[in-house]
Formats: C-alpha cells, sequence, structure tokens
C-alpha cells in the first residue's frame, strides 16, 4: 500500500504562497525590467508537495541579462528564517531563450518534464507559454527510434547481468540488474508518448497516469527485487507492450544492434542512450 501523507492543492498564482520570503522574492523578482516571465513547476505546481515543502520555479529573464550572471548567481534558494536545520522554502533557476533553445534540443526528460505542469504567472512577451508549451510537448515522431533504443539499453544490461552471474561477479550482475530496471521504466514512459519525471515522483506520476496493475508490478518487482527472474518478466513483459504498439524492430535485435554502428544511426544512440 502505497504511504499516505498530507499534500498541498497545486498553486495557481502569487498570492497562494504561504512563505512570506517566498511571495516577497518572487514579487521583487518579477518587478525586475530584465525579468520577462515566471513560472511555478514542481511538486507546487502538480499538487504533491508537503505543507512544508519548497517552491520550485523558473524565472524567464533576457538573453543580456542571463550572460552577465556568474553561474551561482542563476540560482536562487530561500531557506526559512531561524531554523535548524536549515530547511529551503524557494528554489528558483533563471532561464533565457538561449537556455530554452538548448533544452528544446535536449533529449533529456528532466529538461522537458517539469513544463507539463507548470504554472505561469507572468509572461510579459508572451513568449514563456510557447517555450513552455513547446518544451513540454513530447516529440511523438521520434517514439519508435527512442522505444527502441531503450528497449536495446535493457536487453544489452539483462545479457551482462547473466555473463556475470554465470562469472561469479555477483556486484557486476547486480549493477546490471538495476540499469535494466533503470531502462525498462524508461521504455514504459516512452510507450506512454510521456516524459519520464525525476524518480523521486515514480509513484505519484504512474498514479495518475493510471499504470496497469500487472504492469506496475513487473516494473517495481524488477526494481525491488533485482534479480535475473525478475528482470525477465520486465524485458518479457515489455516486449509484448511494444508489440502492442506496432514496435517490432526487437523481434530480430541483433540485426538492429548491429545497425547502430552504421554511420547514419550513431546519432539516435547518443541521443537516447542517457541513463
Amino acid at each position: 500500500m502505497t504511504p499516505t501523507r498530507a499534500v498541498s492543492p497545486p498553486i495557481r498564482s502569487v498570492d497562494e504562497v504561504h512563505e512570506p520570503a517566498v511571495r516577497d522574492a518572487i514579487e521583487s523578482l518579477i518587478a525586475r525590467p530584465e525579468t520577462l516571465g515566471f513560472l511555478f513547476c514542481g511538486s507546487r505546481a502538480t499538487g504533491w508537495a508537503a505543507p512544508d515543502g519548497d517552491y520550485d520555479a523558473f524565472v524567464y529573464v533576457t538573453n543580456e541579462h542571463h550572460r552577465s550572471l556568474d553561474v551561482n548567481a542563476t540560482q536562487i534558494r530561500i531557506f526559512a528564517e531561524g531554523e535548524t536545520p536549515k530547511r529551503m522554502i524557494g528554489d528558483f533557476s533563471l532561464f533565457s531563450d538561449e537556455v530554452f533553445e538548448e533544452q528544446l534540443r535536449s533529449p533529456l526528460d528532466i529538461d522537458h518534464w517539469p513544463y507539463v505542469d507548470a504554472v505561469i504567472v507572468s509572461d510579459r512577451t508572451g513568449r514563456l507559454a510557447e517555450w513552455t508549451r513547446k518544451l513540454a510537448a513530447f516529440p511523438m515522431d521520434q517514439l519508435r527510434e527512442r522505444a527502441v533504443q531503450k528497449y536495446l539499453q535493457l536487453a544489452i544490461d539483462y545479457h551482462y547481468a547473466t555473463i556475470s552471474d554465470v562469472r561469479g561477479f555477483e556486484v557486476d550482475r547486480q549493477l546490471n540488474l538495476s540499469r535494466g530496471a533503470i531502462a525498462a521504466v524508461h521504455l514504459w514512459f516512452t510507450l506512454r508518448g510521456r516524459w519520464a519525471p525525476p524518480f523521486k515522483w515514480w509513484t505519484r506520476e504512474v498514479e495518475r497516469l493510471d499504470i496497469r496493475p500487472d504492469t506496475r508490478a513487473v516494473l517495481e518487482g524488477a526494481i525491488l527485487n533485482p534479480s535475473i527472474e525478475m528482470l525477465t518478466h520486465c524485458r518479457d513483459h515489455l516486449k509484448s507492450e511494444m508489440r502492442h504498439a506496432g514496435i517490432t524492430e526487437m523481434d530480430d535485435l541483433l540485426r538492429f544492434f548491429f545497425e547502430t554502428f552504421l554511420p547514419e544511426k550513431r546519432g539516435s544512440v547518443y541521443r537516447h542512450t542517457y541513463l
């Protein structure tokens, strides 16, 4: 059974920020001429935050201002006053058009997932809404390629785990079993046409996506009990899911593996293998 704990409702405006220091900081940032927009992301935007959780946000600033900043100044962290140990109540990142352009090209889920539920509270030019839409969109035209690459990673990890088991290298076996489970999780999200969340949000995310009980049991079994038997079940289950999605390249996996060595295929290896 999933443990329950108090959570705060999704935030929709600056007025709903219950920490005065955070609210004052946001209002001050929005008022600056170099600030073009502001959005909430993370657990406060999804409604998964604990009542004492921090407020994650992105501050959209001009390219000129962003270029002028030392890297440390692109991050703003606010802590509750007088508390020991220190408790973070605000965590803001400063981004610009140039940063958004890099994120848009990135295959990393972490560069896209936060925008899916982002809540814009200031957008001086209207461009922040457009960036948010583009960054949140899953590249459905790449779904097949991404899925097959992730299945290939899963298959390679499974192969390495079995070899290590035969050779008696227990640590190597467990390392590859764990990597295989992570590849399987990324594959499941890809087949759903979704960016994978930071894995501290695995439970919340799969529940809101209505994961099938059998699929959840197989994936969590491979995560909680990383054994060759569990990863075998996981691999076979996801292979069936891929067939159901009309993806059959893995039926001739050796051919697909060899094709990744061709120059025109190498790019996808580096784009979509990033565990």
